[in-house]
C-alpha cells in the first residue's frame, strides 16, 4: 500500500517520543521545529490517528502513538541491520563478529578459536571483540554484531538465545564480616545487608545483582559503582557486600580484605549466546551449532 511515509518519518516520531518535545526533537534531528510538526501531522493524517497529545509541558504519546512507536523501533532496527550487516558478509573481509564483555574474554577467545579451527575453510572466520555491557545487546539488534555472549538477566526483545553455561555465584564480604569465615551461607542470612550495585540497572537487573530475584529479601542500598575496581573497593571498605559469578573472581582486581563465600538460595549467572531473531545467515547458524555442541560436551 502506498502511504507516502518514509523511513525518516518513523525516526521523527521516535525522536519526539524520546524527547517528549517537538523543539528538542527538532534540534536533535537537525531540522526546524515547524518542519518537524508538519511532518508528524502528515503522518497522523495518513494513519488516521493522533500520535501525540500536545501541551505547554511537551508532547506525550497517545495510545495509537505508543503502538506506532513500538513498530517504528522495530522498523528502524531492521533498516540499520540491513545497512550494517552486509559489510561483514561480502567481499574479501567477510566475517562473523562475535562480542562479549571483558570479564568473559577467555570464553569468547576459546569459542572463536575452536569454531575457526573446525569451520569449512571456505566459510567466513569468526572474529571476537570486547564491548561494553551497555551496548552489546543493542549491537546485535541493529546488526553491528552477529552474535554476543551475554550474562543474565537478558532482555530478549528481538533476539534468539541459547544457554552456553550456568555459573554459581558467591557473596563477596568484607574480611571483618560476621560470615566471612564461613564456607557457605544461605541468602536469607544476608538479609538487610547494604549491597554494592552497578550504575544504570533496570528493575530486573537490580533484583539479580541484589540476590532478590528468587525471594524478596530485605536489603539496603550501598555504593553505586561503574567498574570492578570500585566494586571491590566498596566491599573491602565495608560499605556493602556483593554477588558475583565464582568463575569470574580471577577477573576482579585485588580482593585483599575481601572474602568469597558460597551462597545457597541464590540464582546462577547464565552465560547465553544471543543473536538477532531476524538473522538468516547459514554461517551464523553454523557458529550457533558449534557453540551448542561445545557447550553440550562441556
Amino acid at each position: 500500500m502506498e502511504t507516502g511515509i518514509e523511513l525518516r518519518h518513523f525516526r521523527y516520531v521516535l525522536a519526539v517520543a524520546e524527547q517528549e518535545s517537538f523543539t528538542a526533537a527538532a534540534e536533535q534531528l537537525g531540522i526546524t521545529q515547524p518542519a518537524l510538526s508538519r511532518a508528524i501531522q502528515a503522518v497522523e493524517e495518513t494513519v488516521g490517528s493522533r500520535l501525540f497529545d500536545r501541551g505547554r509541558h511537551g508532547a506525550t504519546l497517545t495510545e495509537a502513538g505508543t503502538v506506532f512507536r513500538d513498530d517504528a523501533v522495530a522498523l528502524d532496527r531492521m533498516a540499520r541491520t540491513a545497512v550494517s550487516r552486509p559489510s561483514r558478509h561480502g567481499g574479501v573481509s567477510k566475517h562473523l563478529r562475535v562480542t562479549a564483555r571483558a570479564c568473559d574474554i577467555d570464553t569468547l577467545h576459546g569459542l572463536v578459536a575452536s569454531y575457526n579451527d573446525a569451520r569449512d575453510p571456505q566459510a567466513p572466520a569468526a572474529r571476537g571483540a570486547v564491548v561494553d555491557a551497555s551496548v552489546q545487546v543493542e549491537e546485535v539488534r541493529n546488526g553491528e554484531a552477529d552474535v554476543t555472549l551475554v550474562r543474565s538477566p537478558l532482555d530478549t526483545t528481538g533476539l534468539d538465545s541459547e544457554l552456553v553455561r550456568s555459573d554459581a555465584r558467591v557473596a563477596l564480604l568484607p574480611a571483618g564480616h560476621r560470615h566471612a569465615h564461613r564456607h557457605t551461607v544461605d541468602r536469607a542470612e544476608l538479609a538487610d545487608e547494604a549491597i554494592v550495585t552497578w550504575v544504570g540497572l533496570s528493575a530486573d537487573e537490580t533484583s539479580f545483582w541484589t540476590g532478590t530475584d528468587l525471594a524478596p529479601h530485605e536489603w539496603r542500598p550501598g555504593p553505586v559503582v561503574s567498574d570492578t575496581a570500585q566494586f571491590a573497593a566498596g566491599i573491602r571498605l565495608g560499605d556493602g557486600i556483593g554477588f558475583v559469578p565464582e568463575v569470574l573472581l580471577p577477573e576482579l582486581p585485588s580482593l585483599t580484605g575481601v572474602a568469597a563465600v558460597r551462597v545457597t538460595g541464590l540464582s546462577d549467572s547464565e552465560l547465553r549466546m544471543g543473536w538477532s531473531e531476524l538473522a538468516t545467515s547459514p554461517v551464523l547458524a553454523g557458529f550457533v551449532r558449534h557453540v551448542s555442541d561445545v557447550a553440550g560436551a562441556a
